[in-house]
């Protein structure tokens, strides 16, 4: 296989993928020096266009030194099986990382962005790049070990594993798309801050995902994920492991990035800001040890009683540390936004469970924290901060005690995680709502 006879191969094409996460620094650059510039951005693509070949090239000719061929198909398997095996195996995965670096090359030219400058389109094209680059680097520890890539010492005999059905293809393809749009409002937010000439793909993106979160929803409650069954082994399925990733993500990007950065243009620059920090890490910090706790409970996994408290005090120390040091960047020139603090402690919430989930299991806990926390910053600096739209103070005080109310409950009440994490996901979309069209409704009243 290609991790026999090109060694090479995967390290270079990962070292290629993590320089795209540096895109917005070094692209300039290479484009100055002719050549270098279509070799830094191409060159990833054109890698894992060759691993998409190259098992296109085991598995349509019956290769059985490949492990996917020898544990699926047989010698007389047929061209239906040999094609649907390429679209639901680890090709699709292949196929979905090149989709994914293709889009980010070609994304200047899409319809959202024709009448935009060429100046803007480059910087969505690098934010795109930058976000494709972290995530493959997220996700290549979970979809290409070593054993999709190198010819195992005995293979079986006969087929041990059942052909996936094309309901796979699907489900990869729409988690695809979740990352893909998420990386178009994270790239198009980051110019909303000079300029509204990114709203355009802004918009669109958002309600893509809008469009795409409850089919992702319904994937992954056709799934094992969250059960006792999964917390035993969550990585022994990576693709599901990495679609949770996704989806949480995704819905942090859609119900507190992206409000966040259109809503918070409106609060102005002031005193204001600051109190907003202060409170929001502290609130993030707070909430994070509570309810860490109802989480940790939930999960046998974790032990009872002083077990509890020494897991939810590890976890909420990660976050304080996290959040800290994230807010720091500011300092360093990264500020591109409206709350510059309060956009990387966000991030650092966006990010925990993703990067975290990679080195321990605990990681997933924080799921119906980072949602939680997520209203709080989203909510908090318009309850503070004095803005034009005074109408809006009451109903939001009301609104966010409201939600706080059933945080609590939930946390009593709820008799599993998954609940508490559906629970906790729906008040996030709820909350998500009730800011932009009651935000729409007041900001027209004061009008």
């Amino acid at each position: 296989m290609l991790g026999d006879v090109a060694p090479w191969y995967l390290p270079l094409m990962f070292g290629a993928c993590m320089l795209w996460c540096f895109a917005p620094s070094l692209l300039p650059w290479c484009d100055e020096r002719g050549a270098l510039g279509l070799v830094y951005k191409w060159t990833p693509p054109a890698m894992v266009g060759g691993l998409v070949l190259y098992r296109a090239n085991g598995i349509f000719s019956l290769d059985f030194s490949h492990t996917e061929v020898a544990t699926i198909l047989t010698p007389s398997s047929s061209r239906a099986d040999q094609i649907t095996l390429m679209f639901t195996g680890q090709g699709a995965i292949e196929g979905a990382l090149l989709a994914l670096m293709m889009f980010s090359l070609l994304s200047p030219k899409l319809p959202s962005l024709r009448a935009v400058g060429v100046e803007h389109r480059q910087a969505v094209q690098q934010g795109l790049m930058r976000h494709s680059g972290w995530w493959i680097l997220i996700c290549v520890v979970l979809l290409f070990s070593d054993s999709h890539y190198i010819e195992p010492s005995s293979l079986p005999s006969s087929p041990t594993v059942e052909l996936a059905s094309w309901w796979s293809l699907a489900s990869i393809v729409c988690f695809s798309l979740l990352l893909i749009m998420s990386g178009e409002i994270v790239a198009s937010t980051s110019l909303l801050t000079t300029n509204d000439s990114t709203s355009l793909l802004f918009r669109r993106a958002v309600l893509k995902l809008l469009l795409l979160l409850p089919v992702a929803c319904y994937a992954i409650a056709q799934t094992e994920v969250l059960s006792e069954a999964w917390w035993a082994r969550p990585m022994h399925d990576s693709n599901q492991t990495v679609a949770l990733m996704i989806l949480v993500y995704s819905l942090l990007i859609c119900c507190v990035h992206a409000p966040a950065a259109w809503l918070e243009s409106g609060l102005g620059q002031g005193d204001g800001q600051s109190v907003s920090m202060t409170w929001g890490y502290g609130g993030v910090v707070a909430l994070s040890f509570f309810v860490c706790i109802g989480s940790v409970n939930h999960v046998d996994l974790f032990g009872t009683g002083m077990q509890v408290i020494l897991v939810s005090l590890r976890l909420t120390s990660f976050i304080a540390l996290a959040g800290a040091l994230s807010m720091l960047l500011p300092t360093m020139g990264f500020d591109s936004a409206h709350r510059p603090e309060l956009w990387w402690l966000r991030f650092t919430l966006y990010l925990c469970v993703p990067v975290g989930s990679l080195f321990s299991v605990s990681f997933w806990l924080l799921i119906p924290l980072v949602f939680t926390a997520g209203i709080l910053t989203l909510n908090l600096p318009w309850i503070l901060e004095d803005h034009p739209f005074e109408l809006f103070h009451k109903p939001l005080l009301v609104w966010t005690a409201l939600l706080g109310l059933l945080v609590v409950l939930g946390l009593m009440l709820t008799t599993s995680y998954a609940m508490l994490v559906v629970l906790f996901g729906a008040l996030l979309t709820a909350n998500a709502l009730f800011m932009t069209l009651g935000m729409n409704n007041w900001a027209h009243q004061d009008s």
